[in-house]
């Protein structure tokens, strides 16, 4: 018997239960300005293998330049903030922007207000960033676009060293996938559409602004209505 898919919903200020709770103090040594006020939910975590995905808010701050310490994908549902880069240049980065952060990249977060943020983490030894141009830059992917003639595009905008982190976007028109293999953890923000993902414990259906996280193991079936744009993430357990 196959094994199906655990589909989980991100709600974007946390379970509305206990919302986001307040985490430990940002040490102020890694700080240039601010006395930042952290809170967060995590969604799914593996702890051995450095590994978690949630919602995260803060207030206002300014860090010191510095290698980035892990690979970080990340979706702004609240805020703005600046990215500041060794060169002098920076990367801005909007309300209802993604934007990944490869592990040993030296930057300089600086955060002008509060901010809140999708977000999925892999903190684990790489390799060496090699050739791969995402590993030598702050990558903005561009959500814009639609399937056109096609039934489904995916598009990779981002592989960590180890190949076991990605993010993209998917644009779909009307389509199902029947007992779809879900071979690593997804994380799915649909930016607009209809997605609705079947398991036996029923339907969940996520619209414009919702996000879908889905396990590593098992299969789920997959269904989009219209033409639909989703911004993904994954990490792939070995």
């Amino acid at each position: 018997m196959t094994k199906a898919a655990t589909i989980l919903r991100f709600e974007e200020k946390g379970p509305e239960d206990t919302g986001l709770t307040e985490w430990e103090t940002i040490d102020p040594a890694g700080l240039e300005s601010g006395t930042p006020v952290q809170r967060g939910h995590i969604y799914h975590e593996d702890a051995a293998h450095g590994y978690l995905s949630g919602v995260w808010d803060c207030t206002a701050q300014t860090e010191r330049m510095a290698p980035y310490p892990v690979d970080e994908f990340m979706f702004l549902l609240e805020g703005s903030l600046v990215m500041g880069l060794p060169d002098g240049t920076d990367v801005e980065v909007e309300q209802g922007q993604a934007f990944i952060i490869p592990k040993g990249f030296e930057c300089q977060w600086k955060q002008a207000g509060y901010l809140r943020k999708l977000f999925m983490i892999l903190d684990a030894t790489v390799p060496e960033a090699g050739d791969n141009p995402a590993l030598h830059r702050i990558t903005v992917p561009d959500l814009s676009g639609s399937p056109g003639g096609g039934v489904v595009t995916d598009r990779v905008d981002f592989i960590n060293a180890a190949g076991s982190m990605q993010a993209g976007l998917r644009l779909c028109a009307d389509m199902k996938i029947p007992a779809m293999p879900v071979r690593a953890n997804l994380l799915l923000h649909v930016l607009s559409g209809c997605l609705t993902l079947t398991s036996p414990a029923g339907d969940e259906t996520f619209t414009s602004g919702q996000t879908a996280y889905v396990l590593q193991g098992g299969t789920v079936d997959w269904q989009t209505e219209g033409e639909t744009r989703i911004l993904w993430s994954s990490y792939a357990q070995v």
